[in-house]
C-alpha cells in the first residue's frame, strides 16, 4: 500500500518494521532488536552433510571454505588449485583434514565421494569448469560473475537442466536480511513508484584496484602450473602479474563491471523483482591507475528497465570518501538507502508550491486560482512525518547464509534462489556495460532471442 497524506510517523515506522527478519530498528536513537528469522540452520548430522570439493583456493576460495565451515552443513573433502601455497593454506585452515589436488581439477571431479563443488577461479575458467562439474554429476556453487562472456550463460542454463543438477551463483547480498527486507518494502508500495536507483561501488587502494601481492615463493613448474591456469585463454609467456591480478585484464575478467557491478545488479534485480535491462550505456577510462591494466579504473553506466525505472551505476577505484558499496531507491513517496550494514527508509513529502509559478499572474486571478478546491493550502498538506526508520543487520554473514541455502538445495533438490538463469541475467547486464564501454555504442537486450545488439 502506498503512503498517503494522512500517514503519521508512527504508522510509517509500524509499516516499515512489520515482518522484519534478522535486522534491528533504530527508534529515537536507540537500536531495538527485532525477530531474527534469517538464521543459520542447525548443524546437520554427519549422515546429512554434503561432501564438497573446492576448485580454486585463492582469496575468495578461502572465504568460501570458512563460510562452508560456518554453515555446519557440509564436509570439506578436497581442494584443487594451481598454486601449492593456496593448498597448503587450505590444509592449515582445516587442521589438515582437507585433501588437496595440485592443478588438475578434473581429478577432483572424478571422485565419487564429492557431491558438490564450489568454484572460485578466475572468470575465464567458469564455463568449462561448471560444464565439466555438471557432466560429472556434481551440483555447483559458482562465484559471480557466472560467465566471462554473455553467450556463455545459456550454455550453463541448458547443462543444469540437462543433467538435473543444482546451481547457485555466489552473489550473496540477496541472501542478507536487509535486502530481503528491502524487497518486501518495495513490493508493499511504501515507496510509491520507484523510477530511479543510484548505485555505486568505490575504492581507493592499490589492492582494492586488484594489485594483490604476488607470493615470493612462486615458481612456475615447481609450485605453480601456468599452462593449467591459462587454460583456453590466449597463449602467452608466464606472467605472475596476470595470475594474481587477473581482474585487470580482459582475457580473464570483465573488471569493474563483472567484479563489483554484478553484486549491485544482482541486488537490484532481487529487490525490484526485475530480470534484465532493456538498454545500457556506459563510459569510463583508465584515469589514474596506469599500471598496465586494460580495464577502466573509473566507470559509469545507465540502465533502462522495462519495468519502468532507470539505474545510474558508478565506480571509481581512485576515491573512497563515500561508503564502498551503496544503493538508493528513489520512489514517488519514499526512498530506501542501503549502505554497508544499514538500511534507511525515508518518506517523501511531495507538496505543490504555487506561489512561484503564478506570481506573474494578476492578483485577482491568483486569488481565484488558489480558492479552487484542489488548490487550497489545506488541500495540499505535507505528509506528517519526521525522521526516518533505520535498520541494521543483526543476522549471520550473508555468504554463509547463501551457502547454507545451496547445501539445503543439494539435499532437497529444490532450485536455488540465485540459480543459473538469475546468475546469467546479472552477468549479462554487466557484459552489456563492457560491450557499450568498449564500442562506444548503446547496447540493447533482445528478450525474444536472449542476445545483445547495438
Amino acid at each position: 500500500m502506498a503512503l498517503n497524506r494522512d500517514l503519521t510517523r508512527r504508522d510509517f515506522i509500524r509499516r516499515g518494521a512489520r515482518g522484519v527478519a534478522g535486522v534491528g530498528l533504530l527508534l529515537n536513537g536507540r537500536w531495538v532488536p527485532l525477530a531474527a528469522a534469517t538464521q543459520m540452520p542447525k548443524p546437520a548430522s554427519p549422515a546429512d552433510r554434503v561432501n564438497v570439493g573446492f576448485i580454486g583456493a585463492g582469496i575468495r576460495g578461502h572465504i568460501l571454505i570458512d563460510a562452508t565451515k560456518a554453515t555446519g552443513q557440509a564436509n570439506l573433502i578436497v581442494a584443487a588449485d594451481c598454486y601449492q601455497g593456496h593448498l597448503d593454506r587450505a590444509k592449515e585452515r582445516t587442521d589438515g583434514k582437507i585433501e588437496t589436488v595440485f592443478a588438475q581439477y578434473k581429478k577432483l571431479l572424478d571422485r565419487k565421494d564429492v557431491d558438490a563443488v564450489v568454484i572460485a577461479t578466475p572468470d575465464h575458467w567458469h564455463l568449462a569448469m561448471v560444464l565439466d562439474a555438471l557432466a560429472a554429476g556434481k551440483d555447483v556453487y559458482i562465484e559471480k560473475p557466472m560467465t566471462r562472456l554473455v553467450e556463455e550463460g545459456p550454455k550453463i542454463i541448458q547443462a543444469a537442466q540437462r543433467y538435473n543438477r543444482v546451481v547457485q551463483v555466489g552473489s550473496q547480498g540477496r541472501s542478507s536480511a536487509l535486502q530481503k527486507k528491502a524487497r518486501e518494502i518495495v513490493a508493499s508500495g511504501q515507496l510509491g513508484k520507484v523510477t530511479k536507483i543510484a548505485a555505486s561501488y568505490n575504492r581507493n587502494s592499490s589492492t582494492g584496484a586488484w594489485n594483490y601481492p604476488i607470493p615470493p615463493d612462486l615458481k612456475n613448474g615447481v609450485n605453480f602450473d601456468w599452462e593449467e591456469w591459462l587454460g583456453n585463454a590466449p597463449k602467452r609467456p608466464y606472467d605472475p602479474e596476470r595470475v594474481f591480478r587477473y581482474r585487470k585484464y580482459w582475457d580473464y575478467s570483465g573488471g569493474v563491471s563483472t567484479d563489483l557491478f554484478v553484486h549491485l545488479i544482482t541486488s537490484i534485480h532481487f529487490i525490484m523483482d526485475a530480470k534484465m535491462p532493456s538498454a545500457v550505456m556506459a563510459s569510463g577510462g583508465i584515469l589514474f591507475r596506469k599500471d598496465g591494466r586494460e580495464v577502466p579504473d573509473t566507470l559509469d553506466a545507465l540502465f533502462e528497465y522495462p519495468e519502468g525505472f532507470n539505474v545510474n551505476m558508478s565506480s571509481t577505484l581512485n576515491n573512497a570518501s563515500t561508503p564502498e558499496q551503496g544503493m538508493v531507491f528513489l520512489g514517488t513517496q519514499g526512498s530506501l538507502t542501503l549502505l554497508g550494514g544499514t538500511m534507511t527508509l525515508g518518506a517523501e513529502n511531495p507538496r505543490e508550491g504555487y506561489k512561484y509559478s503564478i506570481d506573474s499572474w494578476p492578483a485577482k486571478l491568483q486569488d481565484e486560482f488558489m480558492n479552487m478546491d484542489n488548490h487550497r493550502e489545506e488541500a495540499n498538506p505535507p505528509l506528517r512525518l519526521e525522521g526516518t526508520v533505520t535498520y541494521r543487520a543483526e543476522s549471520p554473514d550473508a555468504t554463509a547464509i547463501h551457502m547454507a541455502e545451496f547445501f539445503d538445495c543439494v539435499r532437497t533438490r529444490k532450485p536455488c534462489s540465485e540459480n543459473a538463469e538469475v546468475g546469467h541475467y546479472a552477468a549479462a547486464a554487466g557484459h552489456m556495460i563492457n560491450l557499450s564501454y568498449r564500442s562506444g555504442k548503446r547496447m540493447l537486450w533482445d528478450a525474444a532471442s536472449g542476445t545483445v545488439k547495438s
